[in-house]
């Protein structure tokens, strides 16, 4: 007795293909990482916390003394939130503040804090941005998605 098998690889040899030209050009998969890596920093940026999801420092009395401000802490016009953004150029993905919307080097500043200098009583740090792990599952989660529609796609 004897069973001949044959197999029809077109399907595969599409899916494979699929995937190389994604990788070849990740610019629409980048803009899925981007945009939710986006909109989890924004999330935590309204909610006045750093990263690692801890609350930024609160304002000091002279600062509140100013008056003024739409919100708390990094948020006294919303210009510099604001200014929050990514972009995909290529097969980089850029996630940061457009420092030439907002007066000088105001994110790193905010983001590094400053010492106190003369009367001033300096900037404490508030990180703005970073790569925790709550992260790292995003752009894996996001990754995954991507190439799931993708390949949904090839018949």
């Amino acid at each position: 007795m004897q069973f001949e098998i044959e197999f029809n690889t077109d399907h595969l040899n599409r899916i494979m293909e699929t995937v190389r030209r994604e990788i070849a050009t990740p610019q629409e998969m980048l803009g899925s990482i981007g945009e939710s890596l986006f909109n989890a920093n924004q999330k935590r940026h309204d909610a006045g916390k750093d990263p690692e999801g801890k609350d930024w420092q609160e304002l000091s009395l002279v600062t509140l003394a100013q008056g003024k401000r739409k919100g708390g802490p990094l948020n006294k016009t919303g210009r510099m939130l604001a200014s929050f953004h990514y972009s995909v150029n290529g097969d980089d993905l850029v996630l940061g503040f457009d420092e030439s919307r907002v007066q000088g080097k105001l994110p790193s500043i905010h983001h590094f804090g400053t010492e106190r200098k003369g009367r001033h009583p300096g900037i404490p740090k508030r990180d703005l941005i970073g790569f925790p792990d709550s992260d790292k599952n995003i752009v894996t989660d996001a990754t995954i998605d991507h190439l799931t529609r993708v390949l949904n796609r090839v018949r």
